[in-house]
């Protein structure tokens, strides 16, 4: 096992022991100074326990100011080993200076091997127990040849021999449980750290938003697709850009109510909702992170355009349906009308008045026939696969094609940023779609200033990761009235005399069912401007 995945408490115990090896200098040298009679320190000989202290108290501070956490680790095993054998050789030489095992001292191996088995890795503290113990038995020979006494510590000896080799094996073994925990330890948070960015991840790329807010409403966090959906102001890693107690972001109003309505009666379904006009329509549904307390609460939010693109899809076809069943019904009479009607006409004999009747009679034959083609285009078009286009190449060559088939003599403007603006619609719809609305605004633009002009602009907002693509339809016209803004989009609804009425609201239909928003409003300029809002490229519709 490399020594590198020692915890930090390893660096803390060389730190002890380096600073107890001083302290330990000191006491003895200072109580053989103070006390040199009333003590054993010295009694067999002073002067090598004079002379040992001293370069054991200067040995001390070297090692302190070399050995330093966060040196070469193999490095520092080598100069550890080293310096632990010079700590049993002094200690051996002090305990025979002071007469042997009878001192006392032999036991401060004890605590050499204890911290030479936790800091070195392997059979070296093993062997330093054995360097321990052949010291300590080799004084109590050498002691027994070099004085008259008889020494009778073998026993001791042999015993603190045993003991040094019992705690280098203990701590070994514990030492290698604590380094193995610490191992697992450093995995399992390493672990938890890689899934919580997973989680976080996963979370943040979701398409179901979820949001998190207090008691108080207060937004704590958000993905981003919720950030999207409720308009929240977003980094570009997609949290909130201030999370402080003081400027927390609230809901939208329309949600908070939907929120205090579901804290009254928790079982209730929360009906969908819009948090404007140009958003699209979000289901919630709401949980408390702690059920068993009024902790924060989790909202979870879907985007059920895409159930709303498929429900107006169904409606479509069988709109498609009804329309093909009875367009011969309707247009056969109808034809035969406007023949009958058309024949009058040509006769002799008329009265002006009886001519002005017939007029009249084939003015209307062709609105219905205009009316049941609106119909049938409508509910004809080509259930194409989405695509994913280049908006502004895409525009390019649908004005060139436009202006060219209707001899266009005035002016269509393009402005798209950025230039690489991607959006993901059934071509052949949005074609639809953009000819009605054009041919709206070049109308009208010309009835107000003499000139058909018109202005196509869009793109992505600031943070293009989280924008949704927009196109702008502005012309010079004077505009719709307030009241009649209320009734802009209903079926049949037209100012216009030679209007049908279904031109608005078979865009707004066409829109919807690219899972895109069309909208009305004015700019600052005070020009006439529908909008699309179209959803994210990445998304699929199909």
């Amino acid at each position: 096992m490399d020594v590198s995945t020692q915890p930090d408490q390893n660096h803390r115990i060389l730190q002890i022991y380096n600073i107890y090896r001083v302290i330990l200098a000191l006491v003895l040298m200072a109580t053989f100074l103070t006390s040199p009679t009333t003590t054993q320190l010295g009694s067999h000989d002073p002067d090598l326990f004079h002379d040992i202290l001293i370069a054991y108290g200067i040995f001390s501070v070297l090692v302190i100011t070399l050995i330093r956490p966060g040196q070469d680790v193999r490095a520092r095993q080598s100069l550890l080993s080293s310096v632990f054998i010079a700590d049993i050789l002094a200690i051996a030489l002090i305990t025979y200076s002071c007469g042997g095992m009878v001192s006392g001292l032999g036991l401060l191996h004890l605590v050499t091997i204890a911290a030479g088995s936790i800091l070195i890795i392997g059979r070296m503290s093993t062997f330093l127990a054995a360097i321990a113990s052949i010291a300590t038995i080799y004084a109590e020979v050498y002691l027994s040849f070099s004085t008259d006494v008889v020494a009778n510590q073998y026993m001791q000896a042999g015993l603190l021999g045993i003991l040094l080799f019992a705690t280098s094996l203990y701590l070994q073994s514990l030492s290698e449980r604590m380094r193995r925990s610490a191992l697992l330890a450093a995995e399992q948070a390493t672990s938890i750290v890689n899934l919580e960015q997973l989680n976080q991840l996963v979370i943040q790329r979701m398409r179901t938003g979820i949001v998190v807010v207090d008691a108080n409403a207060r937004v704590l966090t958000a993905n981003d697709a919720a950030i999207q959906m409720l308009g929240l102001t977003g980094t570009e890693e997609g949290r909130l850009s201030n999370n402080s107690s003081a400027t927390r972001q609230t809901l939208p109003p329309v949600l908070q109510q939907h929120l205090l309505s579901w804290r009254g009666r928790p079982g209730r379904r929360v009906p969908t909702f819009a948090v404007n006009s140009a958003a699209p329509q979000l289901q919630a549904n709401f949980a408390y992170l702690n059920p068993a307390s009024e902790s924060n609460i989790v909202i979870f939010l879907e985007d059920s355009t895409q159930i709303i693109q498929r429900v107006r899809q169904m409606k479509l076809a069988s709109l498609g349906r009804l329309t093909a069943s009875i367009a011969h019904e309707i247009r056969n009479p109808l034809g035969a009308i406007s023949h009958a009607s058309q024949l009058l006409q040509e006769g002799d004999g008329l009265q002006q008045a009886d001519r002005r009747l017939l007029e009249i009679i084939l003015n209307h034959c062709g609105r219905v026939n205009l009316i049941i083609e609106d119909v049938l285009h409508m509910s004809r078009h080509k259930q194409d696969g989405s695509e994913r286009i280049n908006l502004l190449d895409w525009l390019t060559r649908f004005v060139d094609n436009y202006c060219e088939s209707h001899q266009l003599n005035g002016q269509i403007s393009i402005d798209i940023f950025p230039p690489m603006t991607e959006i993901r619609v059934i071509v052949s719809q949005l074609e639809q779609i953009l000819t009605n609305l054009m041919e709206n605004g070049l109308r009208y633009s010309e009835q107000a200033t003499g000139k058909a002009t018109l202005q196509l602009k869009g793109g992505l907002g600031r943070n293009a990761e989280l924008s949704t693509p927009v196109l702008h339809v502005i012309d010079e016209g004077p505009g719709v009235s307030t009241e009649a803004e209320e009734h802009l989009f209903e079926p049949f609804y037209t100012t216009n005399p030679n209007g049908t009425g279904l031109g608005l609201y078979i865009s707004k239909e066409l829109c919807e069912a690219n899972q895109a928003q069309l909208s009305y409003h004015r700019t600052s300029k005070g020009k006439s401007c529908f909008t699309i809002h179209f959803s994210h490229a990445d998304r699929n519709m199909d």
